[in-house]
């Protein structure tokens, strides 16, 4: 407890530190949540189990809620009024699984409710707030995210090539998935597909870069970070994502072909090497994934009047997969929080999710971001992405948050460009 004690304390001092230079807050939690996975963050905080037992960057974010709540009321009330009716219903997202995690018999999983959904909005409404004094935050949060998953693919290519977890091994040794004879690996993440989540997020992010030399390296570290996951649906998400980059990226017709003739010869050679050997085999024999995910499905199409309303609680789903016989867990986390907290509250926050993407992708001019955001709602119904604990939360309401601040920032230039027309007309009136 001395340990977390400190560890908050720093938070509330760095937060408090940089409250006008918020950026460096942004990029510690992006950082923390993308280098310092949940088996690792008890080496920071000193709490590896329990209701305290919240990520580290949870802990930071909640530090920065209360500095930005002290220091700038007014751009957090700003925010909350132009989106009551977002926050109202995620506050009642976040309401239902509290009360489904308090009246269940079995309890719930409140670390994984604060990691997943609260710490995230949280994080989603400081960035919103942050916009509306910094218009260039949305390009800054590209670079972030670019550099960090760009490390975190080196790492992953680095365990591939040692044939060792490098870091956090201790952590990683508990957990039941984890099989480093597999030869699947996920960087400084939780999971592998959560590497490949942040890869196909990452990816349509790469077409708004000016240098043609750094989309092709980046583009290619990606291709090669997914390989290394064994994600088959990375693998076609970040193929269709490199055709889009080319597509999208503002240059000539002729630099387009030889881009994309760079990157099918790069793609060659990485398809010949051993890299591709562990994706092959899993879509060649998928070991029967498909097959037992269909029977978790039909479980719970067969039982969906149970969790209409309320649910049972955060983390339930695992238990409820056990008890039906099922050999994996719903893989899905619309269905898994419809079990946890109820059908209406999860079809209510995922809605939500789309929403925002839906009302946002034609109202900005950022390269790739329609599509980053498309991917952020769909890509982590592949997986039990949002259902455990990992940086997947934290990276998809970042990019709903770039959306809404490059939104913004067009009307924000409209309105400059128009008071610009406005007092050149007065002054030639006045000449006149």
């Amino acid at each position: 407890m001395v340990r977390l004690a400190l560890w908050v304390l720093c938070c509330f001092g760095f937060a408090w530190l940089f409250r006008r230079r918020i950026r460096w807050v942004i990029a510690a939690v992006l950082g923390l949540w993308m280098l310092v996975p949940t088996v690792g963050s008890p080496l920071i905080t000193g709490v590896d189990s329990g209701s305290l037992s919240m990520h580290a960057a949870s802990w930071l974010i909640f530090a920065a809620f209360i500095v930005r709540l002290a220091h700038d009321p007014v751009s957090l009330r700003r925010v909350l009024a132009r989106e009551f009716f977002l926050f109202m219903g995620l506050a009642l997202v976040v309401a239902a699984g509290f009360l489904a995690s308090r009246t269940s018999q079995e309890g719930g999983g409140m670390v994984l409710l604060v990691d997943q959904i609260l710490a995230p909005v949280l994080f989603f409404l400081i960035l919103l707030s942050a916009a509306l004094t910094d218009p260039g935050l949305v390009t800054a949060l590209r670079t972030m995210l670019l550099t960090l998953v760009a490390l975190t693919c080196v790492i992953a290519l680095v365990q591939w090539l040692t044939h060792s977890v490098l870091f956090y091994e201790e952590g990683f040794l508990t957990q039941y998935w984890f099989n480093p004879d597999t030869d699947r690996w996920m960087g400084t993440l939780d999971q592998p597909l959560a590497l490949s989540l942040a890869i196909c997020v990452a990816a349509p992010l790469v077409a708004g870069l000016k240098h043609n030399s750094l989309q092709a390296l980046l583009l290619i570290l990606m291709i090669t970070g997914v390989l290394v996951t064994q994600s088959r649906v990375g693998l076609f998400v970040v193929g269709f994502s490199v055709v889009a980059v080319v597509l999208f990226a503002k240059r000539r017709a002729w630099v387009k072909v030889g881009f994309l003739a760079v990157l099918s010869v790069a793609t060659w050679f990485i398809v010949q090497s051993p890299l591709v050997a562990g994706v092959a085999q899993r879509l060649e024999d998928d070991t029967g994934s498909a097959e037992a995910r269909g029977r978790a499905l039909e479980y719970f199409v067969a039982h969906w009047s149970d969790y209409f309303i309320a649910g049972q609680g955060i983390g339930a789903s695992y238990r409820v997969a056990v008890q039906g016989g099922l050999e994996t867990s719903f893989e899905s986390p619309l269905v898994m929080y419809s079990i946890d907290f109820g059908i209406v509250f999860a079809l209510l926050y995922f809605g939500m999710m789309a929403y925002l993407v839906l009302k946002h992708a034609t109202r900005h001019h950022f390269r790739g971001l329609t599509l980053a955001g498309l991917l952020a709602v769909a890509v982590p119904q592949t997986y039990s992405s949002l259902a455990t604990r990992s940086a997947a939360a934290i990276l998809i309401w970042t990019v709903f948050a770039m959306l809404v601040m490059a939104g913004d920032e067009v009307v924000r230039q409209g309105q400059l460009a128009k008071a610009a027309r406005l007092d050149l007309d007065a002054e030639t009136v006045g000449r006149r």
